[in-house]
C-alpha cells in the first residue's frame, strides 16, 4: 500500500473519530429526523452513496496530491490552522448538539480541519466540497428564513392552478387548503416555508455544483440547467401537493397520511437521474468529464474492486423531510 493510501485511511479515521467528539449528537438527531419524517432510514442511503460516488469521481487527483505531502513539519501555518479549528468545534459543541444543521456542519468542518491539520497540500483540493457540502445543510434553513413566505405564496397558487385542472374539489384559503374526501371525512392542511421546494432546489444545486467539479462542464451548461432545474422544481413541488390533494379526496386522510412524506422523495430522485443524463451529454471544458470518469474507472478496476413535506390531519404542512 503506497503512503498516499496510508494518509488518506488515516484522514478518514482521524476525522471520523474527532466527529464524535465535536458532533456526537449528529447520528440521534439525524436519525429523529429521519423517523420523524418517513419512519426509516433508506431515504439517507442513496444521497449518502451519491455524495461519496461524486468525491471518489476524482480520487486520481487526490492520489496524487497525496503522493506529493511532505513531513509534518511542512506547512505549518496551514497545520496549526487546522488545530485551531478543531480546538473550536470541540468548545462549542454543545452549541452544535442541539441542531441536526448544526451538527452536519461541525462535521464538515471537522473533516476539512483535520485534512488541513494532517495533509495540508490537499486543502485546496478539498475546499470545494467542504463549502458545497456546508452550503447545501446550512442553506434551506437560511432561505426558508429570508425567502419563505414568497415560496410558500408562489407554490400554493401554483398548487391550486394544478389541483383545478384535475376538477377536485377542495378550498383555498392563501397557503391553508381544506377538502370533503368521497368517505367524508374532513383533511385539512397549511403549505409552509419548509415545503415551498426549498430543500429540493438546495439539494438539486448541491448535487450540481459537485458534478461541476466532477465532470468539469461548461460553466455556462452549469447554469442552463441549475436554472432549468430551479423551475422544473418548483413546478414539480406544485404537482407533488396536487398528488397529495388527489390521495386525500379519493382515499382519504389516513392513505394521504401513508404516502405524503414519499410522494417528493420519488418525484425528486426521478427528477435527478433526467438531470444527471442531460448533464452528462452537454458540453464540457476541454478535457471533458469522459477523462475524469475513464480515470474512475481505471482506479477501481486497478484495485479489482422534495420534494415532499408534512401534511396531516387540520395541521400545519410544516416538518420537512431532508430532500423536499
Amino acid at each position: 500500500m503506497g503512503r498516499e493510501y496510508s494518509r488518506f485511511i488515516i484522514w478518514v479515521i482521524a476525522s471520523t473519530a474527532l466527529s464524535a467528539l465535536t458532533a456526537y449528537n449528529f447520528i440521534s438527531l439525524l436519525s429523529q429526523s429521519l423517523d420523524a419524517t418517513f419512519g426509516d432510514v433508506f431515504p439517507a442511503i442513496p444521497f449518502a452513496a451519491l455524495l461519496t460516488l461524486l468525491f471518489a469521481l476524482r480520487w486520481g487527483e487526490l492520489r496524487e496530491i497525496l503522493s506529493r505531502e511532505s513531513g509534518l513539519t511542512s506547512e505549518p501555518a496551514a497545520r496549526l490552522a487546522g488545530i485551531a479549528t478543531i480546538a473550536g468545534l470541540l468548545l462549542l459543541r454543545g452549541f452544535d448538539s442541539q441542531s441536526v444543521v448544526l451538527s452536519g456542519v461541525a462535521i464538515i468542518l471537522t473533516f476539512y480541519a483535520t485534512s488541513l491539520a494532517l495533509n495540508p497540500g490537499a486543502r485546496k483540493f478539498i475546499l470545494p466540497y467542504a463549502i458545497t457540502y456546508a452550503a447545501g445543510i446550512s442553506a434551506p434553513t437560511i432561505l426558508q428564513w429570508a425567502f419563505g413566505d414568497p415560496l410558500v405564496a408562489l407554490s400554493s397558487y401554483l398548487s391550486a392552478w394544478v389541483v383545478s385542472l384535475t376538477g377536485v374539489p377542495v378550498t383555498w384559503q392563501g397557503p391553508q387548503f381544506s377538502l370533503v374526501s368521497k368517505a367524508g371525512g374532513l383533511v385539512t392542511a397549511t403549505v409552509t416555508p419548509g415545503c415551498s421546494s426549498i430543500i429540493s432546489i438546495t439539494t438539486f444545486l448541491g448535487l450540481l455544483a459537485l458534478m461541476h467539479f466532477d465532470l468539469r462542464k461548461d460553466v455556462g451548461s452549469t447554469l442552463k440547467l441549475a436554472i432549468a432545474g430551479v423551475i422544473a422544481l418548483t413546478l414539480l413541488n406544485a404537482v407533488r401537493i396536487s398528488i397529495l390533494v388527489w390521495v386525500g379526496y379519493s382515499s382519504g386522510a389516513a392513505a394521504l397520511w401513508g404516502v405524503h412524506n414519499w410522494v417528493g422523495y420519488g418525484l425528486f430522485l426521478g427528477f435527478y437521474l433526467v438531470a444527471l443524463v442531460i448533464y452528462a451529454r452537454m458540453k464540457g471544458s476541454a478535457d471533458g468529464g469522459n477523462a475524469v470518469v475513464g480515470q474512475f474507472r481505471g482506479e477501481v478496476k486497478g484495485l479489482t474492486r422534495s420534494d415532499t413535506g408534512t401534511l396531516g390531519l387540520e395541521r400545519p404542512w410544516s416538518d420537512c423531510p431532508p430532500f423536499s
